[in-house]
């Protein structure tokens, strides 16, 4: 039993793997923001951005959609990109938190890359036009 419940969470492994940082920085925003009494429009882009990103990811636990998982990675995966670019031109002072975000972005880009062929092994995600 411990063991077709543990082959049931890993197959979700890419949208555990993205969900976690997702839901931790929504938190940190909220906490921060009830704190500080203000929100501006960083903030609220980021909320917009983040929030049906992290429905769709939780939703895909049941949903299961080959169609829902690619439009995830193309939004996930851009997300990860700027997350990257902002590890590498982050300030020197902040050096720990830079790497933190460089190898949550790797991992990230590493979860949108395979996460739409999970549903379909057969489909080659860098084939544009098939013959």
């Amino acid at each position: 039993m411990r063991n077709k419940s543990l082959k049931s969470v890993l197959k979700f492994w890419q949208e555990i793997v993205l969900a976690v940082p997702i839901g931790l920085l929504l938190i940190e925003i909220t906490k921060n923001r009830i704190l500080q009494r203000t929100m501006d429009g960083a903030d609220i882009f980021m909320v917009l951005w983040f929030l049906p990103l992290l429905v769709c990811l939780l939703g895909q636990f049941f949903w299961k959609k080959e169609a829902v998982a690619e439009v995830l990675s193309v939004f996930l995966g851009v997300s990860a990109v700027i997350v990257i670019l902002m590890a590498l031109w982050g300030s020197p002072s902040y050096r720990m938190e830079s790497i933190t975000m460089l190898v949550i972005g790797v991992i990230s880009v590493i979860a949108v890359i395979t996460m739409p062929r999970k549903y379909n092994p057969n489909s080659n995600a860098c084939t544009l036009v098939k013959q």
